[in-house]
């Protein structure tokens, strides 16, 4: 047997005593590692046993989040020294993203420019670039990391306890994996609050880029392993992309309708980001119809996927949709796109509502049963051949995708509406 079958040997042999070990302590509906590409149907691990399994190392306290980003930084650029030598380098930073959700945020930012900064002091030799076509062709050192909210003990429904840190550095030249390093960081010291751009989309941008992203970064790669093909394809249009969300961020509308129809020719027909973008941009230049388009791509990509969710808000504990602003138009908009689109899929499809872990369990499903049927009898106004395709359910806050509870814009996908696509009959 090889050196490379006996590490796989043994890390199966390790997944299947941990996945045991958790079945005897009644952990099976502990959330998996949030973030983690985890194929459909496999049994859910526990964020700290995969940590273990991948990261070959047992992962530290949580510590205050600039603390922890400083020590992971040391300790990722450390081992790339010892892998790459001296040599001076250029290095680009792709922007970190929540795993979970796909965004960027405040934590995200702040986790950049602290590692820029560390980058400086520690190697001088190498120089930092902005993330740019141009400099891509030079094939430089790409960092690229994640911060996710996770439970690191077996809890149910319960909010997270840390936040995980993974920082991943791949050497462009080979398309390998370099360095590596995992950490944690405290709940409480870490602004979880989405940039503009993701603050405002109407859906998250979990797609199969961001996935590729997050494929490369966390446990599905290791020290010596190729980064993900789809990711390293898409990297061009990661560059427009940024500049597209940034331009959006500054309020330079028009320039950043620009860029995501120039990023539209680069990245993946189904790219979330891109959608997202063309639809806000459009609909704020008054552009209805291209923003009507957009919207019904990204219900397209959602049926597609058999998974969308939907950032519609509700007034406080009532099945009636918020008004402020213009919410009111773009929900006329969206109602009218998700009919139109799921009557032309010809799928059945169960609309499932969730909350936030404010408040009563057992009322917050309720009470997102009722969002979720609500939105049924909308869509079945709206075109009466859905009525026996479509079905509502409620899961409360059972499927948090962020779970931190404070019920504002950091944790606003926790009160979605979610169309599945389902069998029919």
């Amino acid at each position: 047997m090889t050196c490379l079958s006996r590490r796989l040997a043994l890390d199966v042999l390790r997944v299947a005593v941990l996945a045991a070990a958790c079945a005897l302590a009644a952990c099976g509906q502990v959330e998996p590692v949030r973030g983690a590409a985890t194929p459909v149907g496999a049994p859910p691990v526990s964020p700290a046993a995969s940590d273990r399994v991948r990261a070959n190392e047992t992962p530290p306290e949580p510590i205050p989040f600039t603390a922890a980003v400083d020590r992971a930084g040391g300790g990722l650029f450390t081992q790339a020294s010892a892998s790459l030598g001296a040599e001076a380098r250029e290095i680009v930073i792709d922007p970190l993203i929540d795993a979970g959700t796909g965004a960027r945020t405040t934590g995200t930012e702040q986790m950049g420019a602290d590692l820029a900064a560390s980058l400086r002091r520690q190697q001088p030799g190498w120089t930092l670039r902005p993330l740019t076509r141009e400099t891509l062709a030079r094939k430089p050192l790409l960092l690229i990391g994640t911060l996710t909210p996770v439970n690191t003990k077996p809890a149910v429904d319960t909010a997270p306890d840390a936040y995980r840190i993974w920082l991943t550095l791949i050497d462009l030249r080979s398309g390998r994996v370099v360095a590596k390093k995992l950490d944690r960081a405290t709940p409480d010291s870490v602004n979880a609050e989405p940039l503009p751009f993701y603050r405002d989309s109407p859906t998250w941008h979990r797609d199969k880029t961001v996935a590729a992203y997050i494929n490369s970064c966390q446990v599905n790669t290791r020290l010596g392993d190729p980064a993900d093909p789809d990711y390293l394809a898409r990297l061009p249009a990661e560059a427009v992309l940024n500049e597209a969300v940034l331009a959006y961020g500054a309020g330079k509308v028009p320039e950043a309708n620009r860029l995501y129809g120039e990023a539209a020719g680069l990245a993946d027909p189904g790219d979330l980001r891109v959608l997202n973008g063309l639809y806000l941009t459009s609909w704020r230049l008054g552009q209805r119809d291209r923003a009507e388009t957009a919207f019904r791509q990204i219900v397209d990509v959602g049926l597609d996927a058999k998974r969308l969710p939907m950032k519609i808000l509700f007034q406080p504990g009532r099945t009636s949709f918020l008004t402020a602003a213009d919410l009111a138009n773009q929900y006329t908009v969206w109602m009218e796109a998700l009919a139109t689109q799921v009557g032309a899929a010809n799928a059945c499809v169960r609309i499932v509502g969730h909350s936030s872990r404010t408040g009563l369990a057992s009322a917050n499903e309720v009470l997102s049963r009722q969002r979720a049927q609500a939105v049924e009898k909308l869509l079945v106004q709206k075109n009466r051949r859905l009525a026996a395709r479509l079905s509502s359910d409620g899961v409360g806050s059972r499927e948090a995708l962020i779970g931190i509870g404070t019920d504002d814009q950091r944790d606003a996908l926790d009160r979605r509406v979610e169309f599945k696509v389902v069998e029919c009959g």
